[in-house]
């Protein structure tokens, strides 16, 4: 479609609660995750025969993509520097606000990022463009520096839910238009057979998650740590906004790899020596050797124990059933590890002090999660220290069903939503002696028979790829 002047490429591929999908000219890739709770049809496109107003080209609009959670759009292979993204919006699910039916106070709001950073937030299309069915372009200027541009929009979970008809809600978009604001170098034109102006068109619809597992294998430099043979007193220290910036970018990525991936991944080896940091101390999940495709049609999987000393969520050293909450309860770990300094087994410490899971729940329950933070750290953002303390204890709940999706923790780390409230210390931690003369952990004299064994206890012989925690 050409309106004025620039070409727009059709993604109109029907796309499920988890697909993706790369256009013809693989210059746009389109991703969808989320399933409408309570809709009948799963509907993730809207057609409409109404004109929309208050623009010049209003077959732009006939179409418009629908997600119930998180619809990201990625333009591939661009040269890097600065572009101007244009999204075209126009509300033609709802009715006139101005008519009587109870259909006409329904609201559509949600988030959109540009590059990672939140640029709207409670965006209301129909409230910013003054009424329904008519257009509005929102202008936004992205610094490209990896050679793709990420737009990604977020329902939050506001807004009305039940109308037009139950489970209708969530992000909306017609098109995009991507255009560079330099002139391109020679040697970032594309080959022959790409045309140049397919680089800066828009989608009429959709989105997709790109595979980007191998963009892992960049050359990087390994988190100090004991892989190094060096004390978590090493010379790289790391500042606040650098330890917050590593929790938030191994969430997003585990979040790519649990809900937008296809097929879904579990790495069942979430740790601190397992997160590589580049040369701008960017953190890249690295290590895949053990890592399980996961099929949608299975609730779990039943498989050997493999992983970490430490780091093994309770239901799956115990009983051996994986699900993406294994790694949900790693990262967990890693995060009170960053947030502290420290490993997360140190048998040179005071009793209490000793398993740092168990000592961070103690200061959760006298109210003191700040104590947790790096002595080392002369500064830091108390209230994302604390979401990053809340976050880690919500991840290693003993139930899997208790923590949350990796999504969900990215947007709480973000502080788009508020942290769901930790309430009860998880039975694994409850009755515990952390110190013995062999330095194993055993249990105390008042466990009762009820009593689960902490992640670290398994069956060694059994599991032949467990290996010693960090």
């Amino acid at each position: 479609m050409v309106c004025n002047g620039m070409m727009f490429e059709a993604d109109n591929r029907p796309l499920g609660g988890a697909t993706y999908d790369i256009t013809s000219t693989q210059n746009w890739a389109v991703n969808n995750v989320g399933l409408f709770a309570d809709g009948k049809i799963q509907q993730y496109v809207h057609n409409t025969i109404e004109q929309v107003i208050g623009t010049n080209d209003p077959e732009l609009y006939k179409t418009s993509r629908l997600s119930p959670g998180s619809l990201r759009y990625y333009g591939l292979g661009l040269e890097n520097g600065l572009y101007t993204v244009n999204l075209f919006f126009a509300e033609t699910g709802f009715p006139d606000p101005t008519s009587h039916s109870w259909k006409s106070k329904a609201r559509r709001v949600f988030d959109v990022y540009i590059q990672g950073t939140r640029e709207l937030r409670d965006f209301d299309i129909a409230k910013e463009a003054g009424g329904v069915e008519r257009a509005i372009i929102k202008n936004f200027t992205a610094n490209v520096i990896a050679n793709h541009l990420e737009i990604h929009l977020f329902w939050a979970g506001k807004g009305t839910c039940c109308t037009p008809e139950e489970g209708y809600y969530g992000p909306s978009i017609s098109a995009i238009r991507v255009v560079p604001n330099f002139i391109p170098p020679v040697g970032g034109i594309p080959p022959k057979e790409k045309n140049w102006t397919a680089l800066i068109v828009g989608i009429t619809v959709s989105v997709v998650v790109l595979p980007m597992i191998l963009t892992f294998a960049i050359t990087c430099i390994k988190r100090k740590g004991e892989d190094d043979g060096e004390d978590g007193h090493s010379d790289l220290h790391l500042d606040w906004p650098t330890r917050f910036n590593i929790c938030l970018e191994t969430a997003r990525e585990l979040a790519y790899l649990h809900e937008e991936s296809r097929p879904r991944i579990v790495h069942r080896d979430i740790k601190a020596s397992n997160i590589l940091l580049d040369a701008e101390l960017c953190p890249k999940i690295s290590d895949f050797g053990l890592a399980k495709l996961y099929d949608d049609k299975k609730t779990h999987i039943s498989t050997k124990v493999a992983g970490t000393m430490g780091y093994l969520a309770p239901e799956y050293a115990m009983y051996r059933h994986l699900t993406e909450k294994a790694d949900v309860f790693g990262f967990g770990i890693v995060a009170l590890e960053i947030l502290s300094g420290r490993p997360n087994f140190d048998n040179s410490l005071e009793d209490d002090k000793i398993y740092l899971l168990a000592w961070a729940w103690a200061l959760h329950e006298n109210n003191l999660n700040l104590d947790l933070v790096d002595p080392n750290l002369v500064e830091f953002d108390e209230n994302e220290a604390l979401r990053v303390a809340r976050v880690a204890l919500l991840c290693t709940q003993g139930s899997p069903s208790m923590r949350p999706p990796m999504s969900r923790v990215v947007v709480m780390l973000a502080g788009d939503i508020e942290v769901s409230s930790v309430i009860t210390r998880p039975s694994y931690l409850t009755d515990w002696n952390f110190r013995d003369s062999t330095g194993r952990v055993v249990t105390g004299d008042t466990q009762g028979p009820g009593a689960a064994p902490i992640p670290s206890l398994v069956n060694v012989s059994e599991c032949s790829d467990i290996t010693e925690g960090s």
